[in-house]
């Protein structure tokens, strides 16, 4: 499964991905600046993206997505299919929570096509 990664703050993005990559090493994580986001989804067509904003285009573009940001001090999460987290702080096991779901949701598929 590839997952695109663009949220700000950078360390934010940074730890993410190697959070990702440590505890879900089949998943192929790649990080980018915000700027080049659309036309990386349009080009790599992700299975998710992680960013600060989601725009028109990325929404139309993802099979899923996670909005990350911080407002204050609380991290805020809201994803294509459950909204905005019901918690403020979400943990790390919910952002992987959301990701494994994704991963079955690909296997699926491709057992489908098959």
């Amino acid at each position: 499964m590839r997952i695109l990664l663009a949220n700000e703050p950078r360390s934010y993005r940074d730890a993410f991905a190697d959070a990702f990559r440590a505890l879900r090493p089949q998943f192929e994580v790649l990080t980018l600046e915000p700027d080049a986001l659309e036309e990386a989804t349009l080009r790599l067509r992700p299975d998710v993206v992680v960013c600060s904003r989601i725009s028109p285009g990325i929404r139309t573009a993802a099979r899923s997505w996670m909005e990350v940001r911080v407002e204050g001090e609380l991290l805020i999460v809201r994803t294509s299919d459950t909204g905005r987290s019901p918690a403020p702080n979400p943990g790390l096991e919910s952002m992987l929570a959301f990701l494994d779901q994704r991963e079955e949701e690909a296997r699926i598929r491709r057992a489908n096509a098959s």
